[in-house]
């Protein structure tokens, strides 16, 4: 008999309807963290405002991470792309590309390798990242009013469903036993950041990472790295699922808008 938990990641793939984009003009806007996962602190050698510049060049909607959302992309994250640079080691070389990653955690653009042969690290990575948006700028983006679909991640329910049991006669329906199931709230604003295995959850006080998760087969749902459970989003919400003491947990996570 399958687990508890196989149960439920079944019913979270039959409940997850396929989401594609077909073009980068899709996406109506770009979001940009304030630190980059190479980097020591926050816009350092202002490569996150460097970035931000040469996507506004190419004509995208550039958001910060701290910023309020649009309401459009309130309603619907799935509008909105997120950006992040990628240090590649080179001998003797910087290199850089951008990657952009939408809702559902896929990258749907990757740019050209830029480099650059400066010695000094803030004139290294800015000629390394200009030379990358060629690439972006032959895109020669424009927004084409699509509305994407909000994430079927919506639909999912907490309760696991009644489940079929196979057996060597009859196929035999039955129940799954209901979970004691508490709900609470984490009280800190998280910041979501996409890194190359999954999302960090960082608290916006302290710039701490909560929560780093590794994505799964399963679309918007992830394992917590070194903490039971799972983090998923219902709906336009990112909450976290455990087991504790025969329990079962659900937190909403205060993300950041």
């Amino acid at each position: 008999m399958k687990t508890k938990f196989s149960i439920f990641l079944l019913v979270l793939s039959m409940q997850m309807n396929s989401y594609t984009q077909s073009s980068i003009n899709d996406y109506k806007y770009v979001t940009v963290a304030e630190k980059f996962d190479f980097l020591k602190s926050k816009n350092q050698y202002k490569l996150n405002d460097l970035t931000s510049f040469l996507l506004k060049k190419s004509g995208f909607m550039v958001l910060k991470t701290s910023d309020k959302r649009p309401q459009d992309l309130y309603q619907n994250n799935c509008l909105g792309l997120n950006a992040n640079i990628i240090n590649t080691k080179g001998f003797l070389k910087t290199k850089l590309h951008l990657e952009l990653v939408n809702c559902r955690n896929e990258v749907v653009f990757t740019s050209e390798t830029g480099s650059s042969k400066e010695k000094e690290y803030k004139k290294a990575y800015h000629e390394a990242l200009r030379n990358a948006f060629n690439s972006v700028q032959a895109l020669n983006y424009k927004y084409n009013g699509t509305v994407p679909e909000i994430s079927s991640t919506e639909k999912i329910e907490i309760q696991v469903p009644t489940v079929a049991i196979e057996t060597t006669t009859a196929p035999v329906v039955a129940e799954v036993p209901t979970t004691e199931v508490s709900t609470k709230m984490v009280v800190s604003k998280l910041i979501v950041t996409p890194t190359d295995s999954g999302i960090d959850f960082i608290e916006n006080s302290s710039g701490t990472t909560k929560y780093s998760t590794h994505a799964t087969l399963f679309d918007a749902v992830y394992i917590i790295e070194n903490q039971a459970g799972i983090i998923y989003k219902r709906g336009q919400n990112w909450v976290r699922e455990y087991v504790e003491n025969g329990k079962t947990t659900i937190e909403a996570l205060n993300i950041q808008r």
